[in-house]
């Protein structure tokens, strides 16, 4: 008797398991076998301005509980992430002081004759770019000739890519 017992023992402890973990709820398994991960919300996560020497050391020794004017707060950093100009401008709204130094002499050095316009680059610059070998353009494919290539071999039962791709020289 005890080899029958013996032989289903196994068998009895593994539905005993079973029946413990299907008392459990799914997030709760799934999160103790790593198979579900447990990030932090990326919306809460601040980052820390970094530490700095003072100017004298007259000043005072800081406390962990004191306020840091330096870090921003969670909400400045969520309207600068959702509009890129609070972050230009602060929270005032306001050009910095910089950013009106930039922009009077952006504003002298233009002068009236083109309004702060940078100009117009040459109409063949992207050509020189592209073909810096030299001979223009070079060959242009003729699209009615190509479609007539194309619908033959395809009536033909003939790849697509049998046969010479026709082209108009001189790209025009």
């Amino acid at each position: 008797m005890t080899s029958s017992v013996a032989r289903f023992a196994p068998f009895v402890l593994l539905m005993a398991g079973g029946f413990l973990l299907a008392g459990c709820s799914g997030s709760d398994v799934s999160r103790a076998f790593g198979l579900e991960r447990d990030s932090p919300d990326e919306y809460t996560v601040t980052t820390r301005a970094p530490l700095s020497m003072p100017p004298s050391e007259a000043l005072a020794v800081p406390h962990s509980d004191a306020a840091r004017p330096q870090d921003e707060s969670p909400r400045l950093q969520a309207l600068e992430t959702l509009s890129p100009n609070v972050a230009l401008q602060g929270a005032s709204g306001a050009a910095s002081t910089g950013q009106a130094a930039l922009v009077n002499e952006a504003s002298s050095a233009a002068g009236a004759s083109n309004q702060g316009e940078l100009g117009q680059a040459g109409q063949g610059f992207v050509d020189q770019l592209m073909f810096w070998h030299g001979g223009g353009a070079g060959s242009v494919v003729d699209g009615a000739a190509e479609n007539r290539r194309l619908r033959r071999n395809a009536a033909l039962g003939n790849s697509p890519t049998q046969g010479a791709t026709p082209t108009l020289k001189g790209g025009s």
